[in-house]
């Protein structure tokens, strides 16, 4: 009776934490703030689902551990990864920004569009490039390619 209330209030308090993470995400102004508070969901809101399910029903407890130990594991890499993109996109929409505006005149009959393959090709084709020519080396090391010297 007693593991039954208990694992009740674990349930109702995963419950509570996912429902404020939901209503984060969905209420917050930025991207960063709302990662937060996604975060928050997949620690205090999915551990307080597991326990309370670990309680209820006592033979799936090493499932549950597993299950929790693998959205430890996750859930700050994936949230590392969407923030480091949204930081890559402020800054390539900062370097956009820095080139030269059009006059006045025509800046209030015209929309802004920003080309973001156009910043990101500028920058890193050479890269891209460089490292095709590295792989088709390494895979075929006996194909002579223009360029390469005798």
């Amino acid at each position: 009776m007693l593991l039954e209330i208990l694992g009740v209030i674990a349930l109702l308090f995963g419950l509570f934490f996912c429902a404020v993470g939901v209503l984060g995400v969905i209420r917050l102004p930025d991207t960063l703030t709302r990662l937060h508070a996604s975060g928050k969901v997949a620690t205090l809101g999915v551990f307080g689902l597991l326990l309370g399910a670990a309680l209820l029903m006592p033979s799936t407890a090493l499932r549950l551990l597993a299950l929790g130990l693998f959205v430890l594991l996750t859930s700050p890499v994936a949230t590392h990864a969407i923030a480091a993109s949204v930081h890559r996109r402020r800054e390539i929409l900062d370097e956009l920004e820095q080139d030269p505006a059009p006059p006045e005149e025509e800046a209030e009959e015209e929309d802004f569009q920003v080309d973001v393959t156009a910043a990101l090709s500028r920058s890193r084709i050479q890269d891209i490039i460089e490292a095709q020519e590295r792989a088709l080396r390494h895979h075929q090391p006996d194909i002579k390619r223009p360029g390469d010297s005798d």
